[in-house]
């Protein structure tokens, strides 16, 4: 049996983190394991419940009422709704392509225990010459990103390892960002793709990028830490209608109102036929832009890629 750290458990069962942790505080819809340093970790058994509580809510279920039954009750319900895709299956692998998951990922993380990272770089060398864009992204770096996680909690890997494995990464996935400038603009939106003042992870909207590029969407990639006031010039300078606002657990904290304030601050500074799309583990009070017609949330990265790919 698996454990995943709560950002991997998210992104497979299409629960937010936001929603996730409301959902053990008030009615302890899952009881997930902690580490020594208090971090979550999911199981194959509390992610297989998470999806299938999602899959009810989205038809119209209210988590109070089907939050402590068990599995084999919520698969009866899911049954009656002539869901019949299998929870099991969903959450069997990471990833969509089962032998891409099991033998480059293993292949990676073998390479940086090993401290190989000529073999990392020329791996993900490989992956951009014959993957698209979009599987590099959802099936490769973001799975990947999330089981350094857990082997750095683990004590598998070192921080000197991870921050190594990091800046290869960040060097392959930039050939994707740099080499779309190159391409002649195409008509239709310019997405502007960056992080809150003093967000400095990047690892979001750097995936995010890899998204624009494979649906082919003209986008501008300002990197992290970008204040609310330089974002709404960059929407006047460069001609954007949509922003990409990635989050990290570096802006997570429940008690603090800072992303609530700096999405309120872009909203106010930014033109009305201009859509915000924030996305990642940020936390912030999101009934405060419900009502808002051009603010979108995307807790996942598939939310995101749904949304590009229907947009």
């Amino acid at each position: 049996m698996s454990d995943f750290n709560i950002q991997v458990a998210s992104n497979i069962s299409g629960v937010s983190i936001h929603t996730l942790r409301a959902w053990e505080k008030r009615y302890q819809a899952v009881t997930p394991k902690r580490t020594e340093t208090g971090r979550r970790v999911y199981s194959d058994d509390d992610i297989k419940k998470l999806k299938a509580l999602n899959d009810l809510c989205s038809l119209g279920h209210s988590i109070s009422s089907i939050a402590n039954k068990e599995m084999n009750e919520l698969q009866e319900l899911l049954q009656k709704h002539g869901a019949t895709h299998s929870v099991e299956a969903d959450t069997a692998v990471i990833t969509s392509n089962p032998a891409l998951s099991k033998e480059t990922l293993n292949h990676l993380l073998m390479a940086l225990e090993g401290n190989r990272l000529d073999i990392i770089s020329h791996e993900l060398y490989n992956l951009r010459m014959t993957i698209s864009p979009r599987e590099l992204a959802l099936e490769v770096i973001s799975p990947l990103m999330g089981m350094v996680g857990k082997y750095s909690e683990e004590g598998r890997i070192s921080i000197v390892q991870e921050h190594a494995l990091s800046s290869i990464i960040k060097f392959h996935l930039g050939k994707f960002v740099f080499r779309s400038y190159e391409e002649k603009r195409k008509a239709g939106d310019l997405y502007i793709i960056t992080t809150p003042e003093n967000e400095y992870h990047e690892f979001g909207i750097l995936l995010a990028s890899l998204l624009c590029t494979h649906y082919g969407k003209n986008f501008f990639y300002l990197g992290p830490n970008l204040p609310a006031q330089s974002l709404a010039e960059a929407i006047n300078s460069l001609g954007g209608n949509k922003i990409i606002l990635g989050t990290s657990y570096s802006t997570c904290d429940t008690e603090s109102p800072y992303l609530t304030n700096y999405i309120n601050d872009v909203l106010s500074l930014i033109p009305k036929d201009v859509d915000l799309c924030v996305g990642g583990p940020g936390f912030f009070d999101t009934t405060k832009f419900q009502k808002k017609k051009n603010f979108n949330f995307f807790p996942t990265l598939n939310n995101l890629d749904l949304y590009l790919k229907n947009n």
